[in-house]
C-alpha cells in the first residue's frame, strides 16, 4: 500500500509543478501579446524591464538568423528533452523529490518554449534584466523554469 503511495505522490509532484509553470508561463506570454507591442519597452525599476521580442532561436538567440529550419529542429530538441526527461523521473525513486521537481521544472519550461514555437514559429521573450546599459539576454518564465531545475540538479549533484 505504501509503495502505491508513494507511486502517486511522485505523479502529482510532476503533473502540478508542470501544470503551474506552465500557466505561469502561457499566462505571462498571453499577457505580453495582447498589451505589449513587440520592441515595446516597460520600466518596472532601475534593473527590470518588460521588452517585448520574438526569439527565432534557442538561448541568447542562437540559431536565430537561420532561414526557419531551427524551428523544427527546437522542437525537436525539446520533445526529446520531454521524453528522455519523463522517462528518467518515472525511473527515479520516491524519496528523490527534489530531482523529480528539478526534472519537472525542466519540462515545463521545455514544453512551455515548444507550445510558442508550434503556435508562432518564434518564442516570446519579455524579461529584461539589466544594470545600467548592460542588458541580460532577454528572457521568460519558461526559460526560468528550465533555469531553476538545471540549477538545482547541480546542487542535489554537488
Amino acid at each position: 500500500m505504501k509503495n502505491q503511495y508513494s507511486k502517486k505522490s511522485k505523479k502529482w509532484i510532476c503533473i502540478t509543478t508542470i501544470i503551474s509553470m506552465l500557466i505561469l508561463d502561457i499566462s505571462s506570454k498571453y499577457c505580453i501579446i495582447k498589451y505589449i507591442k513587440i520592441y515595446e519597452i516597460k520600466k518596472i525599476c532601475s534593473i527590470l524591464n518588460i521588452f517585448h521580442v520574438h526569439n527565432y532561436g534557442a538561448a541568447f538567440s542562437l540559431l536565430s538568423d537561420q532561414k526557419g529550419w531551427q524551428r523544427w529542429f527546437l522542437s525537436t530538441v525539446s520533445i526529446l528533452t520531454v521524453l528522455v526527461i519523463t522517462r528518467i523521473i518515472i525511473r527515479s525513486k520516491i524519496k528523490e523529490i527534489k530531482k523529480i521537481t528539478a526534472y519537472s521544472l525542466i519540462i515545463a519550461g521545455a514544453m512551455g518554449n515548444l507550445i510558442d514555437r508550434i503556435i508562432y514559429g518564434f518564442v516570446i521573450d519579455f524579461i529584461d534584466l539589466h544594470i545600467n546599459n548592460y542588458h541580460f539576454a532577454t528572457f521568460n518564465i519558461a526559460d526560468c523554469s528550465i533555469f531553476i531545475g538545471i540549477i538545482m540538479l547541480i546542487r542535489l549533484n554537488c
